[in-house]
């Protein structure tokens, strides 16, 4: 019998929800359902990290699929939102630029956070507090961008 790697099944939904989130996005807005990404990322936090401890396959591919669903949320909109948050003129670069700190910044040090945050505590809780705050931040971040749903895109 085949066993699937919990984080293959995890990533196999969060393929098909990149599609369907990005449509969604074009319905009710990029920046709301960011919003609601953030927040769903946030909160799942503690169970997720909790239900990774049992140990039980079942529920490890529950936390990670759970999570990867609520971040395709934000991931399938995002090329969209970026383009439409930057005049042309500068479009490019401040797409490429924002995207490539955050990969750089997030990317690099969340893992060496949250190993030193294990370490130090011998809980993942702090980890999942740690992403909690992560997600407060986004969120507070969120609200200060405008909603570009409706907003007639300047020419190109």
């Amino acid at each position: 019998m085949l066993r699937a790697h919990p984080a293959m099944v995890a990533v196999v939904f969060m393929g098909v929800g990149i599609f369907f989130f990005a449509t969604v996005s074009d319905r009710i807005g990029r920046r709301n359902l960011s919003l609601l990404s953030v927040a769903c990322m946030g909160v799942w936090a503690f169970p997720m990290f909790r239900l990774v401890d049992t140990g039980n396959p079942v529920l490890i591919t529950l936390a990670f699929t759970v999570g990867m669903v609520a971040w395709s949320a934000m991931y399938g909109p995002m090329g969209a939102y970026f383009s439409e948050l930057f005049p042309t003129r500068v479009r490019y670069s401040g797409c490429s630029l924002s995207f490539a700190l955050a990969g750089v910044l997030g990317g690099a040090l969340a893992p060496i956070i949250a190993v030193r945050l294990l370490s130090a505590t011998g809980t993942s809780s702090s980890v999942a507090l740690y992403v909690f705050a992560m997600a407060v931040v986004s969120f507070a971040c969120l609200l200060l961008l405008s909603e570009t749903l409706d907003v007639a895109e300047q020419q190109t």
